[in-house]
C-alpha cells in the first residue's frame, strides 16, 4: 500500500468527512493531520524494535595507522553484538562507554592489546587499538531508510504519494489509526489495544524466533539446567 491508499483507508474506516485524494501537499487540514500522524507513527514503530525488513550487513576494510572509519550513510544504529573482525574471526568489544574510551586510549595497552573494542562518534566508528593492517570488519544495523519511493530508492520519511513503508503496512495502519483518533479526541482504547496485539505478534514473528540451548551457553561455560531446548514464544 502506498502513503496516500493508507491515509485514505484510515480515514474511510475512521468515517471522515473528507477524503482527501492527494495528501503530499495537500493544505486541507485532514491532509496535513493524517500525513503528521503517519510520520509520527512510521518513526516510533521503526525504533521499536529490530525489524528484519530495516537490517542491513556494512563491511569494510580497516586502514593501517587509522583508527576512524564512516558509517553507512543510512546507519540508525547497530545490532548488538553483531560486530566482527572477519580477518581474525573474533568479536569486537563495545560499543564501549565514553570513559572507558579514554581510560583505553591514555593506557599503555596500545597495539599489544589482545582483544579489539569500538565506539560510535561524530558518525564514526573508532577502533582501538589502532588498526596496523588491512583487517576486514563486519557488522548488521537497522537502517533509517523507512520508506522507499515508487522506484525503490530508500527514504527516511514520506515524499510523495507514491511512496510505501518498509515495515509492515497493516501494523502501521493499525497504529496511526489509533494515534489519529487521540489527536482528534475521540475514543481510541480498543483501537489502541488492537494495535499493540498486533505489533507484539508480528514483532514475536518477524526474524524468527530463537531455540534457547541451555546444554552450552554464549559464552561456552556449561550447562546451566534442564529441558536442553526451550522455543521463545
Amino acid at each position: 500500500m502506498t502513503l496516500l491508499s493508507i491515509a485514505q483507508e484510515i480515514l474511510q474506516q475512521t468515517k471522515s468527512a473528507t477524503i482527501p485524494s492527494t495528501i503530499i501537499g495537500n493544505n486541507q487540514p485532514v491532509a496535513i493531520q493524517i500525513l503528521e500522524v503517519l510520520k509520527r507513527s512510521i518513526v516510533n514503530l521503526s525504533r521499536s524494535y529490530d525489524w528484519q525488513e530495516l537490517t542491513k550487513e556494512y563491511s569494510f576494510n580497516a586502514v593501517a595507522s587509522q583508527n576512524n572509519y564512516s558509517l553507512p550513510t543510512d546507519f540508525d544504529r547497530i545490532i548488538n553484538n553483531s560486530f566482527w573482525n572477519t580477518t581474525d574471526k573474533e568479536e569486537m568489544i563495545g560499543s564501549i562507554s565514553p570513559e572507558d574510551w579514554r581510560e583505553l586510549v591514555n593506557s599503555t595497552v596500545g597495539s599489544g592489546a589482545v582483544n579489539e573494542y569500538y565506539r560510535f562518534r561524530g558518525d564514526e566508528i573508532l577502533i582501538f587499538p589502532t588498526p596496523t593492517s588491512t583487517d576486514g570488519y563486519v557488522f548488521e544495523y537497522i537502517s533509517k531508510n523507512i520508506v522507499k519511493s515508487s522506484g525503490g530508492t530508500g527514504q527516511t520519511g514520506w515524499l510523495a504519494d507514491t511512496d510505501v513503508p518498509v515495515i509492515d503496512e497493516f501494523i502501521l495502519k493499525l497504529d496511526a489509526t489509533w494515534n489519529l483518533l487521540k489527536v482528534q479526541g475521540r475514543p481510541y482504547a480498543e483501537d489502541q489495544r488492537q494495535a499493540n496485539l498486533a505489533l507484539a505478534e508480528r514483532v514475536g514473528i518477524n526474524a524468527g524466533r530463537h531455540t534457547i540451548r541451555h546444554s552450552v551457553t554464549r559464552l561456552r561455560n556449561g550447562k546451566i539446567g534442564y529441558p536442553e531446548i526451550i522455543n521463545q514464544s
